[in-house]
């Protein structure tokens, strides 16, 4: 067994594998970017280089500081997590010449299945049925059109380099292939260095079931069972799952035996997961993955098994743990992935910094629990703009299917996380709906039922109350620490841009909440708030991020923080935001009075398709941002002519960076 490993990633996937290494005894060593110094994952290995940069380019991908840091620190092996280098052949061939031992697969395998059309060539070799479609070496669009046309729509356009839902786009007629075809090319390029891609047939209403298999130096092969991840929004899984609901005794042990054959054809070696589409008791091929999954720990806690540690004694030469028939499937194992994103403004990510996070309770140190949180995040934890916004992955397990999906809805309504917006409420109201509860539900279930899944989501018409309340006292606290000065002209309650003084104690704001944009006015008295339109209660804070709020003698307690005029709120299991706006200020791509459109998220422009002077209609492309490796279109709110253009492309913008002006017409 190895003495010392470097890990080639961040976040929580690196606190995951330090924690494995950690029990056996493995001395682990982090390497982290500029920003990411500090973070939770660096304190969580014994040792940190840090390797300078910002952007993944500049840093965890950066093969020759990655390779600098092994020989620096005296690692014998490399583990790459997932992401980043964990499927790159040059990678893992330059670990072994460097006398370094890349855990995971060889270069070959990985060369074969890291690109979907070699991928799918070495699939139907091993006898694998694959999807119709085309995946010859003639990229040319117009070959494409017409290899589409031949294929039969609807077709996906998929980058033969793509994973994680990137780089793939629906067609559902012809006259629409050669725009997407575009678009899919660009996205790819950025992302993955490669432009090539493949055709196949669409079926809109498949399950995506995935087998994980495992294969070590010494011939021998197993699978661990399936997960189910058909659970997706824009081709990213929100909710895996196994045993697989609805999947036969007899089709599982197909393909399961189609997994493991097709793993042991290229001489496989290490963790790999084959991705499977399920249409009507048929099931075709779509990709490997020859890395450890995100959805891991679903089956570690059906299985019992640690993967990780499965991974680290196969690359130190061993041979597999278990066999076969000694890895059995117990239970029902359900995994979340908790994001910073805005589910009310399209899922944009966020960024910012968590000022208060709780984790329900949980034991990282076992397999066994009930509950298990893979993070990398605390309190004081910043969310990048340069990397993928997830905050968390929350895991339950449970005798039976309906036991953990009651079990993981009482984990995420004790999730606290204050300080970004984030997808708890979403996810609360996927695990609620009828049809998941009766586990009738395909890949493209979201794309059908989105806005009735929004619409479960609580709302609370009391939350900006709340807001105003703990803002107000906020700044009252600060004044009376400052002596009754009424000259700090950055307070929110004192600046004339946020609040208008009509009398003695009464005031008016204007906020935004679920992108609505409102205004109220109050009077404050010792404590007692009384709005308006008639609502009254008494508030006080009793704690750094609590505040005890009685309204019409009810008393109720919640958490709150806030981050200059954005407060998050956590209250009976649901989380809020409220924006408390300028009064000539709009958000998101909405025009404000002066006809601006604002950035509804930080990123970089790649397209702007305007310019002065020219005429637009409502739902015109306006431009296009790229956020997290993912396109996002701006479109224009109204008609109208456009004035000015703030951007061009390449430059990069935050949230809520002025991008045009139009005027009506």
């Amino acid at each position: 067994m190895f003495k010392r490993i470097l890990i080639a990633n961040r976040g929580e996937i690196a606190c995951r594998i330090a924690r494995t290494a950690s029990r056996l005894g493995i001395d682990t060593v982090a390497v982290c970017s500029d920003p990411d110094r500090g973070a939770q994952f660096t304190r969580a290995c014994d040792a940190v280089i840090p390797i300078g940069g910002a952007t993944p380019m500049e840093s965890y991908l950066d093969i020759d500081k990655i390779l600098g840091a092994a020989e620096q620190s005296g690692a014998e092996a490399i583990h790459p997590g997932y992401g980043f280098l964990s499927e790159n052949a040059e990678f893992a061939e330059r670990c072994k010449a460097a006398g370094l031992v890349f855990i995971g697969p060889g270069p070959e395998a990985l060369r074969i299945m890291g690109l979907k059309d070699s991928a799918r060539t070495a699939a139907i070799k091993s006898g694998v049925p694959v999807l119709p479609g085309y995946d010859g070496e003639d990229h040319d669009p117009n070959t494409l059109l017409g290899e589409a046309g031949k294929t039969g729509y609807p077709v996906l356009i998929k980058a033969v380099a793509g994973g994680g839902g990137k780089g793939m786009r629906v067609v559902a007629a012809p006259e629409e292939f050669l725009s997407s075809l575009e678009s899919v090319k660009r996205e790819s390029l950025s992302a993955f260095g490669n432009d090539g891609v493949l055709i196949e047939k669409y079926f809109p209403s498949s399950h995506h079931i995935e087998i994980q298999v495992f294969a070590d130096s010494h011939g021998n092969t197993v699978h661990l069972f399936e997960r189910n991840c058909s659970m997706q929004r824009r081709y990213q899984k929100v909710v895996e799952e196994s045993p697989a609901p609805l999947l036969s005794d007899r089709l599982r042990s197909k393909m399961t035996t189609a997994a493991v054959n097709c793993a042991t054809a290229i001489g496989y070696i290490g963790a790999g997961t084959i991705e499977f589409l399920v249409d009507s008791n048929q099931f075709y091929f779509l990709e490997m993955n020859t890395r450890l999954q995100v959805e891991h720990p679903v089956t570690e806690k059906v299985t019992g098994q640690d993967l990780v540690e499965w991974q680290l004694r196969v690359a130190s030469g061993e041979p597999l743990p278990c066999k076969q028939e000694d890895i059995k499937q117990n239970g029902h194992a359900m995994e979340v992935r908790v994001y910073a994103e805005n589910p009310d403004r399209g899922f944009l990510p966020a960024t910012g910094t968590i000022l208060d996070i709780s984790h329900p309770e949980y034991n990282f140190g076992s397999l066994e629990d009930a509950i298990r949180i893979d993070t990398g995040v605390v309190k004081g934890s910043q969310v990048s703009a340069y990397y993928d916004p997830m905050i968390s992955k929350v895991i339950t397990w449970d005798e039976d299917r309906e036991k953990a999906r009651g079990l993981m809805l009482a984990v995420l309504e004790n999730y606290r996380i204050l300080g970004v917006p984030t997808n708890i409420s979403f996810l609360q109201s996927i695990l609620k709906q009828p049809d998941f509860i009766a586990s009738s539900y395909d890949t493209q279930y979201l794309t059908r039922n989105l806005e009735q899944v929004l619409s479960y989501i609580p709302t609370n018409d009391k939350i900006p109350y709340f807001a105003c309340a703990w803002l107000f006292l906020q700044d009252l606290d600060s004044q009376l620490v400052k002596q009754g000065s009424q000259d700090d002209h950055h307070s929110p309650w004192l600046n004339m841009h946020l609040l208008r003084t009509e009398s003695a104690r009464k005031y008016s704001f204007e906020y935004t909440i679920d992108a609505q944009r409102q205004a109220i006015g109050f009077t404050y008295n010792l404590g007692q708030f009384e709005f308006e339109d008639g609502m009254k209660l008494n508030a006080e804070i009793v704690d750094h991020h609590k505040m005890s709020v009685t309204v019409r003698d009810k008393q109720v307690k919640l958490n709150v923080a806030h981050a200059g005029n954005t407060v998050f709120l956590h209250i009976d299991g649901q989380h809020h935001r409220v924006d408390i706006l300028d009064i000539d200020h709009a958000e998101g791509d909405r025009l404000d009075a002066s006809g601006t459109i604002f950035s509804p998220m930080p990123g970089m422009v790649i397209e702007v398709r305007v310019e002065p002077g020219q005429s637009v209609s409502k739902g015109d492309h306006l431009l296009c941002i790229e956020a997290m490796k993912m396109e996002h279109d701006i479109l224009a709110p109204s008609s109208g002519m456009v004035k000015t253009v703030h951007c061009k492309s390449g430059d990069s913008v935050t949230e809520n960076t002025s991008l045009v002006i139009i005027e009506s017409t």
